[in-house]
């Protein structure tokens, strides 16, 4: 599908030189990082991911925003459960102190935030084996990105100031190759996928389901002897292609979605992506928001989706397996938000949120935070929510390290940005996969608490990896 993009001419990639000419010359005073904003011809923003294929990237659109794309990394900021709070926070300060922000039609420094744009692992040690080029988690100030905006596109170049003369030559001259090639339509075309190979899932049949039944007695057992309420177990899932699988193509169908936050994250080879419903913390300024999403059910499409909807909802707010889990996770999101907290809204009961074949409970949370609270620490005291980890956080983590088989990575873990004026947008990284040269490692999860079924919670996963294998070309993962 071509994404309609008008010829960039060389009018507009000369235009785009001579503002980022115009912009450098005003920073050859500054010593440290600077970021240079000039308009550019609409285009798809993953452009930049195929014209800079090895570079490391991010892509992110938020269902209320636009797309925006990047690559390369000028700075970065180190997150991840293993890292201090503080440690970030002082990393992001000092990077707000040394940036400087210029737009081609400010006459001035302008004070836009700059958004940095990564994630972490789920937990400690999970950063191994298909996971190894991730590490275990960072923000990052990328060299390159393309927003798409409600009446215009921008291009954002980051440098290391003071440029020189020749410096600035050759960086405009690269300008003006980059727009100009916009005209290039074959670049934003989604390319097809290649065939998927006859063996889908490498854990279905009979064994993959003694496997996750006997995961889920331990669970049960374990919850009747120790203090966890609540644990979230993880499936995996191989898709095999016949050739290397195109990320962009991958994130062009997904971002066709609507109400899901839309990401993908490439290093290297690798690139794990996904469309999540669930989103881990929106803050700006001190206003925070939050929602518990827990307790699922399919929709039934057979005859009317109306009526497929209302009978997933009867089934959710019927199920006193579902209600529970929900306000687990509630209860677990409140009381890690207490101590960061002057005020919260919280609602009466929870609403459904409806996908195209899944509908969830859901409770939105706002939150007033403290004046000294910046957004890693509220990161760091959401996640893992019970939603995706358990309850209490300890146990279940402690359980999930001992008992689960799956290495999660950056599965299930915060994906988004933070801002260098401490604002942040992050989603909980699910309903994804990690795409490994011909091979795509598709992810699900599946709340277990006593009252659980192990045999509907298995068709639960099966029912959330069909969120991905569509996009995938893979029609449905039946175990």
């Amino acid at each position: 599908m071509a994404t309609g993009n008008p010829p960039a001419d060389s009018a507009a990639a000369r235009a785009a030189a001579d503002a980022v000419r115009a912009l450098g010359s005003r920073v050859s005073e500054h010593n440290g990082p600077a970021i240079l904003t000039v308009p550019v011809p609409d285009t798809d923003p993953l452009f930049l991911w195929r014209t800079f294929p090895d570079l490391q990237a991010t892509y992110w659109r938020s269902p209320s925003g636009l797309p925006v794309a990047s690559v390369g990394a000028l700075r970065s900021v180190p997150a991840g459960p293993d890292v201090d709070a503080s440690t970030t926070e002082n990393a992001l300060d000092r990077l707000s102190e040394e940036l400087i922000h210029l737009r081609a039609r400010a006459g001035e420094t302008v004070g836009d935030a700059v958004r940095l744009f990564g994630g972490t692992v789920f937990d400690v040690g999970q950063g191994r084996g298909a996971w190894s080029g991730f590490g275990a988690g960072e923000f990052v100030l990328p060299e390159w990105a393309l927003e798409r905006g409600e009446t215009e596109t921008l291009l954002q170049v980051g440098v290391e100031a003071p440029l020189t003369d020749g410096d600035l030559d050759a960086l405009a001259r690269r300008v003006a190759a980059l727009v100009g090639s916009l005209a290039v339509e074959e670049q934003a075309v989604q390319a097809p996928l290649p065939p998927v190979r006859p063996e889908l899932d490498a854990e279905s049949g009979i064994q993959a389901r003694r496997d996750w039944v006997a995961m889920v007695d331990s669970a049960r057992t374990t919850m009747r002897e120790t203090r966890l309420e609540k644990v979230v177990l993880c499936r995996r899932c191989e898709v095999r292609f016949d050739a290397v699988a195109d990320p962009v193509s991958v994130l062009q169908r997904l971002s066709c979605r609507t109400g899901e936050y839309v990401f993908g994250l490439r290093r290297g080879d690798r690139t794990f992506l996904g469309a999540s419903p669930e989103l881990l913390m929106a803050k700006q300024g001190r206003e925070l928001r939050t929602e518990a999403l827990a307790g699922t059910r399919r929709i039934d499409h057979s005859e009317d989706r109306s009526a497929g909807l209302t009978a997933a909802a009867e089934q959710l707010f019927g199920s006193g397996k579902d209600l529970e889990e929900h306000a687990l996770v509630v209860r677990g999101i409140v009381d890690a938000l207490e101590p960061l907290s002057m005020r919260r809204v919280l609602p009466a009961w929870p609403t459904v949120r409806a996908l195209k074949d899944l509908a969830h409970l859901c409770s939105e949370i706002a939150v007033e935070l403290r004046n000294d609270v910046g957004p890693v620490a509220v990161l760091r005291a959401l996640h893992p929510t019970p939603a995706v980890g358990g309850l209490p956080r300890d146990v279940a983590l402690r359980f999930l390290s001992e008992r689960e088989p799956v290495e999660r990575g950056w599965y299930a873990g915060p994906v988004g940005w933070i801002s260098s004026t401490g604002d942040a947008e992050v989603a909980v990284g699910i309903r994804s996969a990690l795409l490994a040269g011909e091979v795509a490692f598709l992810f699900a999860g599946a709340g277990i608490v006593q009252a659980s079924d192990a045999e509907a919670e298995y068709l639960e996963t099966e029912d959330k990896f069909g969120r991905l294998s569509s996009a995938l070309g893979v029609e449905e993962i039946r175990g």
